[in-house]
């Protein structure tokens, strides 16, 4: 008689994106995934507050979250359109870690692009996993030679996204580190 394993799932940072190209309906679909961020809710699904959210901290209103995406849309590409999870096991539930931890994937994603990368973000809970949608700009400010300085256009590859989880994983090994829970690898 054989016993029953029991299968794990491993922390594993999820990832999916989108793009929406560059065309005459950008601000209409700017608009569109702003308020998608704010609050897009279920019938019967419970109404929490969503605050938008960047690199420096909040990001006063929906009017405020659409300046900053209009004013960086790029040659190819209006925005970037990302869904991230740190995993079910992961332990990155409070809605600071998450933001903390989005941050940090942002700040490595735009190290690695090198490029100063503009979003807007918010954090939704209603699936069994805490999730964040983020707006990527589809234009930053190149931070490295020999383009320092120039606006290019970001374009996320297969590797980019590799990157994200890989980092994903990473970085919420350190929150769960700073929290003090003792699970960190």
């Amino acid at each position: 008689m054989t016993t029953p394993t029991t299968q794990t799932t491993p922390t594993r940072t999820f990832v999916e994106g989108r793009y929406v190209p560059a065309g005459p309906w950008a601000a209409r679909k700017i608009e569109e995934q702003v308020q998608h961020l704010k609050g897009r809710f279920r019938p019967g699904e419970a109404r929490e507050a969503r605050t938008l959210f960047d690199a420096p901290g909040d990001v006063a209103d929906q009017a405020a979250a659409r300046a900053l995406l209009t004013a960086a849309i790029g040659p190819k590409v209006v925005f970037h359109r990302l869904v991230l999870s740190p995993g079910r096991r992961a332990g990155v539930t409070r809605l600071i870690d998450l933001r903390t931890w989005t941050r940090l994937l942002l700040m490595d994603l735009g190290h690695t692009l090198g490029q100063r990368l503009v979003w807007v973000a918010a954090v939704h809970r209603n699936t069994a996993e805490p999730h964040v949608h983020v707006l990527l700009a589809g234009a930053a400010v190149r931070t490295r030679w020999p383009h320092e300085g120039k606006v290019l256009g970001v374009e996320l590859r297969t590797p980019h996204y590799a990157l994200l989880r890989e980092r994903g994983d990473r970085r919420a090994a350190e929150i769960r580190a700073l929290n003090g829970d003792g699970t960190a690898a």
